[in-house]
């Protein structure tokens, strides 16, 4: 029996995904006439048909739909040995394209990232910071090839993989007088002066139903865009604001500042992986999703009790 090559699936996949065989050659960096090649080899081993071609594209056939899953996952268990592999080695190359929402980018980018380009030389990384809704777009235009969000997008075609469990606290100094460390019930606290995002960001709209329905209470509000800023002001004020635990992660152990858990209203705020759907992570993307994934669990041995 002649073997099937690893060429011919990813040609296949690239085909079955695109519905075309231009926009798969292209994505593949190979000519049309290479991979309509490669495609008709790959069918006479099989002995069907994958694809209907006509001036609209290609449409895979139902032995093509049913070749496609098997394709996917046998190309994502070559991605998992070869990232095996090349971490025995040491030998992990290629680039990184990552899109990060602002609490990742100042919670954990300080601490993960010095060590993560020295374990990985060879790894160049490209970093977009945006809300959760631009990030999804940068997925779907490959701007990023994946990115942390804190909400799921609701746009079709990516794949939303729950990476951590998160919550968020209120931050504050000491100057505002609440005994840090110590669980809040925010309903029970006085009114405070809290520093809120701006209204592009998910957070905002979870923390203004809560002022509306009176689980917490203000005195001022203060909208800031930045993360940084919010944090910084809140260090040197008598002002609180309410973010997710991983936005202060390398904070915890401060003296600077107050972290206080939220158990009343509990405002979760899980973090999430998005990618293209049915487009496996490239190695250098498996490696930098499971360092990330490896800081995440190191963060909730350390939250604050």
């Amino acid at each position: 029996m002649i073997p099937i090559t690893i060429r011919q699936l990813q040609y296949f996949v690239a085909v079955y995904e695109e519905a075309s065989f231009s926009r798969a050659a292209e994505r593949e960096h190979c000519s049309q006439p290479a991979l309509s090649a490669q495609i008709r080899n790959l069918e006479a081993i099989l002995e069907r048909s994958l694809f209907d071609r006509s001036v609209n594209g290609a449409i895979p056939t139902a032995a093509g739909q049913r070749f496609y899953r098997h394709s996917v996952a046998i190309l994502r268990s070559v991605n998992t040995a070869r990232l095996e592999m090349d971490e025995v080695s040491g030998q992990v190359a290629g680039q990184v394209k990552a899109g990060l929402i602002p609490s990742v980018m100042r919670g954990l980018m300080p601490i993960f990232l010095p060590k993560f380009v020295e374990t990985y030389p060879m790894i160049d990384i490209r970093i977009v910071q945006g809300f959760s809704d631009m990030l999804a777009e940068s997925v779907l235009n490959e701007t990023v090839e994946f990115a942390f969000v804190l909400e799921p997008p609701k746009h079709e075609g990516i794949e939303i993989t729950k990476l951590s469990e998160g919550s968020m606290v209120l931050i504050s100094s000491s100057d505002l007088g609440l005994k840090c460390s110590e669980p809040v019930k925010l309903p029970d606290l006085p009114p405070i002066n809290l520093v809120v995002p701006s209204p592009n960001h998910t957070l905002r709209r979870n923390i203004e139903r809560r002022i509306w329905t009176k689980e917490i209470h203000v005195s001022r509000i203060l909208e800031m865009d930045s993360v940084h800023g919010m944090i910084d002001f809140v260090a040197n004020s008598k002002w609180a604001t309410i973010l997710p635990l991983i936005s202060v992660a390398h904070d915890i152990k401060s003296n600077g500042l107050c972290i206080n858990p939220i158990v009343e209203p509990y405002l979760e705020a899980d973090l999430y992986l998005i990618n293209l759907m049915q487009r496996p992570l490239r190695t250098t993307a498996q490696v930098f999703v499971q360092a990330i994934q490896r800081e995440l669990d190191s963060i909730n041995m350390v939250k604050p009790q």
